[in-house]
């Protein structure tokens, strides 16, 4: 009883603890990383080694699918305007660039204070352009928007709980028509319990875009992007 009362389990010992609607958010540190975790997903974790704070890591890797997206598109006039629903760490923020204009989209106000405070994680406070955070349900803030973005990547299938009203026809109109001409919209699909592959394929055929899945498995990581 006492040894298991010491283990913290996989994730490490928490440094930071906060509950909001949306459940536990623990931040915690384990073989020189920092994570943010919620229920027993990972939503991002940083280097503790100033050398390496501001790669991103995980999920938001240079070598995994988005970071193949942002690689590609560097220089690209797509990436003036971007868009990112949900979150996390914030990790996604090393591949702005100076000039662009980055707006995350987050619905609890518990995530961003997190991804905000630089005792935490600092992708945000070490990002080259500083992105805006829009706090609220990103379907909401979206469909009466005037912004148009040439990425938008969608981020919010990650947890234990599916927000499934992202995941409709009505929802996937308000995306592309928030989409600048020839505009991407990227959805990370990576989750422990639900295959969202195929949903996505379905709700592309049915907006007639076209779509492609990318998957990079290894060791750590089943990493999807649809």
């Amino acid at each position: 009883v006492l040894a298991s009362g010491l283990y913290h389990g996989v994730h490490g010992a928490p440094i930071y603890r906060e509950r909001s609607y949306f459940g536990i958010h623990r931040v915690t540190e384990v073989h020189g990383l920092r994570r943010l975790v919620h229920g027993n997903t990972v939503h991002g974790q940083q280097s503790l080694d100033p050398a390496r704070r501001h790669l991103p890591l995980t999920y938001y890797s240079i070598e995994g699918p988005i970071g193949e997206i942002f690689t590609s598109l560097k220089g690209d006039t797509r990436m003036r305007r971007v868009g990112v629903v949900g979150l996390g760490t914030g990790s996604l923020a090393f591949y702005a660039e100076d000039g662009q204009d980055w707006t995350f989209f987050e619905i609890d106000p518990s995530v961003q204070r997190i991804a905000e405070n630089p005792r935490l994680f600092t992708f945000l406070t070490d990002a080259r352009t500083k992105p805006h955070v829009e706090l609220g349900d990103a379907r909401l803030l979206l469909q009466p928007s005037s912004k148009s973005f040439g990425l938008l990547v969608v981020d919010a299938f990650g947890s234990d709980a599916i927000p499934v009203h992202l995941l409709t026809r009505e929802a996937m109109r308000v995306y592309l028509d928030r989409l600048e001409p020839g505009g991407l919209l990227a959805f990370h699909i990576s989750n422990n319990y639900v295959d969202l592959e195929p949903v996505i394929a379905s709700l592309a055929q049915d907006a007639d875009p076209s779509c492609v899945a990318r998957i990079r498995r290894d060791l750590h990581n089943d990493d999807r992007l649809g």
